[in-house]
């Protein structure tokens, strides 16, 4: 059923044996071992390969922990389950910039894996958990994923020399081929170390953007999946009972928290508004500490690389990666503070149909405009929220 491909410098029998068991194939799993001390892998790899006797094949490291038991089986099924995708991983990103560093910006990224070094253990959760879902991406990573022989049309490129971008090049010129690379997070892995770049990443990083200057940028848009949750930050200058603006805003997040996404609304809280919204479950936060950011009040304390540092007052700290997938701006004046927060983010502001406020302008900073009625009526209406959703997904 399935062929299991890795490379390490010296027999790692305990290895072999844990991508036996944890796989679940019993009989039906296939392990190749790679002995390497210097060959490039995307030689190494072709090896494996052409050597498999199974049309489903796994490259991974040979420092990975699979967390997760009956892998194998899993895997078989999403691949019988989505004929069209020929290359599966636990990493990826629906953008590959004209850098070549497929991580650039970390809202286009997909997957959870977790990390153990030197001692400790957390998990990079690049993306909300996919359920049984695939979704398509550019480029996977290489620390795990599978291809399926006979739907790929590329095989590793021998020209990337070394122990980087053997991944992305050979999920890239795949996917320029038409085969579609998905992520997933029904497989867990645990990789006991963590990625680092050095001058043969940054030669081949070069190489890459070189080779396919003319196709990038290039990006994929994301799948709605039933039941799949989008982060939307609303963002308003005032948040007041009294203000038709303000219970425009208000019911929009109570309707797109009902249809099952993550709402936070940011804005200059009032008590009346936060009681009205929270109960729908819509999250609240201040305009003064945005979600991630911290104001300093010169009593806290920053731990930073050159140790504790009290922070300054009324300067705002970084304090957590937060991203969402769309962060829709009610007032025009708050595009540039919001893009210096959020630069990965997608951002749409607000345009009134009935001009019963200043009209707001399109912005260059901006993905879209959303156009909104001013009848609370209709913006009420599930079909309202339900357009506003649908052109927040056009964008993403």
């Amino acid at each position: 059923m399935v062929s299991i491909v890795y490379c390490t410098r010296e027999t790692n029998p305990q290895h072999k044996e844990h991508l036996i068991k944890s796989s679940g194939l019993h009989k039906h799993v296939e392990v190749i071992e790679i002995i390497n001390n210097g060959e490039s892998l995307t030689h190494a790899y072709n090896r494996g390969l052409k050597q498999a006797k199974y049309d489903i094949i796994v490259f991974c490291h040979d420092d990975i922990i699979i967390e997760t038991k009956q892998w194998g089986n899993k895997l078989v099924k999403l691949f019988d389950k989505n004929p069209e995708y020929g290359i599966i991983g636990v990493a990826g990103s629906k953008n590959m910039p004209i850098s070549g560093q497929w991580w650039e910006n970390r809202s286009k990224m997909f997957g959870r894996v977790a990390h153990t070094h030197e001692g400790k253990t957390w998990l990079s959760a690049y993306s909300d958990d996919l359920g049984q879902n695939l979704e398509e991406v550019v480029v996977v990573d290489g620390v795990w994923f599978a291809t399926h022989k006979n739907r790929i049309k590329k095989t590793f490129n021998e020209e990337v020399e070394g122990f980087h971008f053997y991944d992305v090049t050979f999920a890239f010129e795949n996917f320029l081929e038409g085969v579609k690379n998905g992520v997933t997070t029904i497989i867990r892995i645990n990789h006991q170390s963590i990625g680092m770049t050095n001058e043969s990443w940054e030669k081949n990083r070069v190489n890459f953007s070189e080779t396919f200057k003319d196709s990038l940028p290039v990006n994929v848009k994301r799948t709605m999946h039933n039941g799949q949750r989008f982060k939307i930050n609303l963002c308003s200058l005032s948040f007041k009972e009294e203000s038709v603006k303000d219970k425009i805003l208000a019911e929009i997040g109570i309707g797109i928290k009902k249809l099952g996404h993550d709402v936070t609304i940011t804005s200059i809280l009032t008590p009346t508004m936060n009681k009205l919204v929270q109960k729908h479950g819509v999250k609240v936060c201040s305009m003064q500490e945005p979600p991630g950011y911290k104001l300093g009040d010169g009593k806290w304390v920053l731990n930073g690389p050159q140790g504790p540092t009290p922070s300054v007052e009324k300067t705002l700290y970084k304090v957590q990666d937060v991203n969402f997938d769309v962060i829709h701006i009610f007032n025009d004046e708050l595009i540039d503070h919001y893009n210096r927060l959020y630069p990965d983010n997608t951002i749409v502001n607000t345009q009134y149909i009935d001009d019963l406020f200043v009209v707001d302008t399109q912005s260059e900073k901006v993905a879209k405009t959303i156009k909104l009625t001013t009848n609370l009526v209709e913006v009420k209406k599930t079909e309202t929220v339900q357009k506003i959703i649908s052109d927040y997904i056009e964008l993403l």
